[in-house]
């Protein structure tokens, strides 16, 4: 499997989430928002890749748009990464839930999020959704 560097994605995403935050009220301007970002890392929103990499990008900056850093931290972990494409191959949601809880208790980050009332499996479910919208 090919590392995925999402450091640039996960700058553009912090450097826009705190103005952008008010603007995410409206459906229509957070759309706005995402296509210019999406256009503005070479990630085509009406033409994705169809391969798991590119639309784990995308499903990353969809979704991280003001998320708190502990949960796109998480998205980031080649780990978490993993159990998401495990999943998706073998379309097993199981496998991330599993997975992905076992992280959360063995790391710090685990703790973060769940300071700050972050239920985890929703947030599987959220991204897992977003994803799937993207492969679409």
């Amino acid at each position: 499997m090919i590392p995925i560097n999402l450091d640039p994605i996960i700058a553009a995403i912090t450097a826009i989430a705190r103005p952008t935050a008010p603007l995410l009220k409206n459906k229509l301007e957070r759309d706005e928002t995402v296509i210019k970002l999406l256009k503005k890392f070479n990630l085509d929103p009406e033409h994705p890749h169809p391969d798991f990499t590119s639309i784990y990008q995308y499903a990353l900056v969809e979704y991280g748009i003001g998320k708190p850093k502990p949960i796109l931290e998480l998205f980031r972990q080649k780990e978490i990464q993993q159990a998401f494409r495990q999943a998706f191959d073998r379309n097993n949601p199981s496998i991330l839930l599993q997975q992905g809880e076992a992280f959360l208790d063995g790391y710090a980050l685990g703790d973060e999020i769940r300071e700050l009332g972050i239920e985890p499996k929703r947030e599987f479910a959220a991204f897992a959704t977003v994803f799937n919208a993207g492969k679409s």
